[in-house]
C-alpha cells in the first residue's frame, strides 16, 4: 500500500497579503479626504466684515482694493467717519449693530463734502433711512455680462457654491421716494419665476449726494469672500466697477477707503458690567445701594461661620460673695483676727454715720473714736471697749460686748444726726 501524497502549501496571493493591501487602503482614504468637495460654511460668522477671511467674510474685497491702489484702512475703535474729507471712500457693509442717527448725520456730511460712501443694505438703520432706501424682501438671478467673464476658465471647482444651483440669488433696491435721477446701475437682476417684475431690478446702483457719491448694493452675498473669487459671475470686476466710480467725480481722487468695524463689532460695544459700575459709581441712588451691599456684606462676613473655630475665653469661677463672707469669717476666726474684724465692723459703722463724706473718711479711726468720747461722754465705755478691741486681741467671749458698743455708738449717732 503506497503513502498518501502530503498536500502541498497553499500559497497566497500577493494582493490579499495585510502589508499591500492596508496601504492601499491609506492612500485611497488620503485622497478621498483631500479631493472630496466640501459644502461652504454657511454656518460660521456671517458678518460681512474685513477681518473675516471665510467664505462669509469680506477680506478679499480689501485685499482686492489694497492691491489695486487705494489706502486701505480699518476703523475698529471710532463710529464717526474720519480721514481728509473729499479723498476717502467710507465703506459700510452691512453691519450688524444699529448705526445711530449721529453716525448717520456724519457720514451724510462727509458725503456731502466730498468724500464717497459704499453702504450694503442689510438690516434697517438710520442710515438707510436717511437715503430712503432699503432691499426688497424678493430678488432675482445676478445678470451676468459676457466682457466680464471674458477669460475665465470653463473648469468645475471642487468646492460647492453658497447657492446649489450655482446661481448668485440677491435681493434687489427698494426706493422709498423716486429713484435718483441719473443714478448708475452696476448690477441687475433676472427674475426668478414669472410673478416678479420688479419696477427697477437693481442690485447695486450709485448716485451723486452733494460733492461726493454713493453706491448703495441691495444684497451682502454680491461682496462675500465666496462670491468675489467665482471668475465665471464676475462679480469681482463688478466690485472694481463701483470702487473705480466712487474715486472719481471729485475734485481730487477718492484713494483711501475707510472700512467700518466698529459697526462690525469689533469696537466697544455696550457692556451690561460697565452700565452696571457706571451706575453705582456715578449716580447717587447707585452709590446708596453700592453702600448698603458693602454693609451687608460685611454683616454677613461677621455672622457667617469662620473656617477656624474662636477660642473660649478661659473664666476663673468666682465665689458667690455671701460665701465669701463666710469664707472670711471662717478665715478670721481660725487665726484669731479680732483686731481686723473691729477694724472692719468700725468702718461700716462710720461709713453709715457719715455718709461717705470724704472729709469724714480722711480722719484715721484713733481720731473719730477720740472725738466721739469728747461730744458724748456717755460713750466713752463704748469707745475704750473699741479702742481695746482695735490695739490688742480681745477673747471670744468678748466678742458680743464689742458688737453691742458698736451697736450703741452707731444708734447714738445716727439719732443725734436725725435730730
Amino acid at each position: 500500500m503506497s503513502e498518501p501524497t502530503p498536500a502541498l502549501p497553499r500559497v497566497k496571493e500577493w494582493w490579499t497579503r495585510p502589508r499591500v493591501v492596508l496601504p492601499i487602503i491609506l492612500a485611497l482614504l488620503a485622497l478621498v479626504t483631500l479631493f472630496m468637495p466640501q459644502a461652504a460654511d454657511e454656518t460660521g460668522d456671517a458678518r460681512l466684515s474685513t477681518h473675516l477671511a471665510g467664505s462669509l467674510g469680506a477680506r478679499m474685497l480689501y485685499e482686492t482694493a489694497e492691491r489695486l491702489g487705494w489706502q486701505v484702512s480699518q476703523r475698529d475703535t471710532s463710529p464717526i467717519p474720519d480721514g481728509r474729507r473729499g479723498a476717502t471712500i467710507h465703506a459700510v457693509l452691512a453691519p450688524p449693530r444699529p448705526i445711530s442717527p449721529e453716525d448717520a448725520h456724519a457720514y451724510l456730511d462727509a458725503v456731502r463734502a466730498g468724500d464717497g460712501l459704499l453702504l450694503v443694505l442689510n438690516q434697517r438703520n438710520a442710515l438707510s433711512d436717511s437715503l430712503d432706501v432699503r432691499h426688497s424682501p424678493s430678488g432675482g438671478f445676478l445678470q451676468l455680462i459676457a466682457r466680464d467673464t471674458a477669460g475665465c476658465p470653463d473648469r468645475r471647482e471642487l468646492i460647492p457654491p453658497l447657492w446649489p444651483d450655482r446661481r448668485v440669488h440677491l435681493w434687489s433696491i427698494l426706493w422709498l421716494r423716486n429713484a435718483p435721477d441719473g443714478r448708475v446701475v452696476f448690477a441687475t437682476l433676472r427674475p426668478e419665476d414669472d410673478h416678479f417684475v420688479p419696477a427697477a431690478p437693481e442690485a447695486a446702483a450709485g448716485f451723486e449726494l452733494g460733492k461726493g457719491r454713493v453706491v448703495v448694493i441691495a444684497d451682502p452675498d454680491l461682496l462675500r469672500n465666496d462670491v468675489i473669487r467665482r471668475c465665471k459671475w464676475g462679480a469681482d470686476v463688478r466690485v472694481v466697477r463701483m470702487l473705480e466710480w466712487l474715486r472719481a467725480g471729485g475734485s481730487v481722487p477718492r484713494v483711501a477707503i475707510d472700512f467700518d468695524e466698529f459697526h462690525q463689532g469689533y469696537g466697544r460695544s455696550p457692556s451690561m458690567l460697565r452700565a452696571t459700575s457706571r451706575f453705582l459709581t456715578g449716580h447717587p441712588v447707585g452709590r446708596t445701594l453700592l453702600q448698603i451691599t458693602l454693609a451687608a456684606l460685611v454683616l454677613l462676613l461677621a455672622l457667617a461661620p469662620r473656617p477656624i473655630p474662636p477660642v473660649d475665653v478661659e473664666r476663673v469661677e468666682r465665689r458667690d460673695p455671701l460665701e465669701q463672707i463666710d469664707a472670711l469669717a471662717h478665715a478670721y476666726e481660725q487665726v484669731r483676727a479680732t483686731r481686723t474684724l473691729a477694724a472692719r465692723l468700725l468702718r461700716g459703722v462710720r461709713w453709715r454715720v457719715d455718709r461717705g463724706w470724704p472729709m469724714a473718711r480722711a480722719r484715721t479711726d484713733d481720731a473719730f473714736l477720740t472725738e466721739l468720747a469728747s461730744r458724748d461722754p456717755a460713750l466713752a465705755d463704748d469707745v475704750a471697749i473699741v479702742r481695746r478691741a482695735l490695739e490688742q486681741t480681745v477673747p471670744d467671749r468678748d466678742l458680743p460686748e464689742l458688737a453691742a458698743a458698736l451697736r450703741r455708738i452707731e444708734h447714738t449717732l445716727t439719732t443725734s444726726t436725725s435730730a
